[in-house]
Parts: C-alpha cells; structure tokens; sequence
C-alpha cells in the first residue's frame, strides 16, 4: 500500500497527500518480525500507520504478564492518542508479527492549525476523529470478550466478533496464533487449546490453520 492509500487521507486525491506527507513530516520505517515498532513511553505524541504487514499491541502489567489487546492489519492506526487508558502502571508496546511497513506522523503536526485553512487538512483531521470512534467502538468489543466468564463464553464472543466483521463471501480468520489469542483472551494457553479441541469435537467450531466456521445454532451453557 502507498502511503497516500491509507485511512489518514481517506477521500483526499494523491496530489494533496503526497503534499501533506510531507506537511506532517511523516517518517515511514521498515521493520523485521519480532522486533519491537514503538513502546509508548517513547513518544506519546506519535502515531502510526500499518502500510503492510500485520503487528499486535502488547500490554505488560506490573509483574510482567503479557496481554494482546489488538491485532493490527493493514490501515490500522495506532498511538497514545488511541489507547483511551491513563494508566501508567503497566507498559504498551506495538511488535511486528510480521515484517512491517510503519509510517509515523506527530499528532501536533495534524492538529496544528494550518496556515492555509486548507480543505485537505480539515478532511485529514475529521478522518482522525472518525479513527478514534472506530478504537472506542474496538475497546468496547473487547470489553464484552473479557467480561465473559468462561473460556469457551469468551473464545465464542470473540469469534463472533471476527465473524461479523468478516466480508460476505469470504472465510473468518483469526489473527492470532494459539498463544497470542491466549494472551488477547487473558486464559491459559493449554487450557484454551482443550477448549478449542472440546468445541471441535462436539461439532461446534470447524478450524483449519486459522480460518474457522461457528454453528450458527450453538448456545452457551454457561
């Protein structure tokens, strides 16, 4: 993806991104897998696009437990400015989970009032707040996950969610692996894989790699 492409600039034609890329003084970075984006302690005024690649947002807490609480595709966005949390008791850090393409750009410098009064820049920042909507929507979501009580209430929520969002005519995919979703779920992995081999069995979840198929018709007991 260019980096005129993304949602930043969305209803924006090229000529003016490519302007206002350089306006903002966007500094786009490669970066291996495994290796470690951004941790917010670093900069609280920085965002950060996902030109390529797929990376998570890594919450440790005061003993050092990991928790996953997003998985980031293509066009999503991330930065202080989207954690909607105060905290600063436990450490945030974006990693790549693959190899990545990153274009950063300081929050100031798209807040900032514009000498023009330019249409463009209004556009980029009405994209900006309808990127925040679209977080606290994404936080509410995980909200109703966790708040489940069990394993499998809170593997069938999730699941549902990635259903729903999945495009018509194509398969749902989880965008984590077993021990990454272990951590988004905040579960032990041993005991969500016996979870996940329990529902197979009884016929409630197909999964094959990642993509998977839910019975419409399943309730949970619990």
């Amino acid at each position: 993806m260019l980096p005129e492409d993304n949602v930043l600039f969305k209803g924006i034609d090229q000529h003016d991104c490519r302007r206002m890329i350089n306006c903002f003084n966007a500094d786009i970075r490669k970066f291996k897998s495994g290796s470690r984006i951004m941790d917010y302690s670093d900069n609280p005024d920085k965002l950060g696009i996902v030109l390529s690649g797929t990376a998570v947002m890594v919450r440790y807490d005061v003993n050092g437990v990991r928790s996953i609480m997003e998985s980031l595709s293509e066009q999503s966005v991330f930065g202080v400015y989207f954690t909607f949390t105060a905290s600063q008791r436990s450490g945030i850090e974006i990693m790549a989970e693959t190899d990545c393409d990153i274009m950063f750009v300081k929050r100031s410098e798209i807040t900032k009032r514009c000498e023009n009064a330019c249409q463009c820049h209004s556009k980029v920042v009405e994209n900006l707040l309808d990127l925040m909507s679209e977080k606290a929507i994404s936080l509410n979501e995980r909200i109703e996950v966790l708040s489940q009580r069990s394993i499998e209430d809170k593997l069938i929520s999730c699941l549902r969610i990635i259903e729903e969002k999945t495009p018509e005519g194509k398969s749902p995919q989880i965008p984590f692996s077993t021990t990454a979703l272990s951590d988004y779920l905040c579960v032990n992995r041993s005991a969500l894989q016996r979870e996940i081999t329990r529902l197979k069995n009884a016929g409630i979840l197909t999964i094959s790699k990642r993509k998977f198929k839910l019975m419409r018709n399943h309730d949970s007991d619990n």
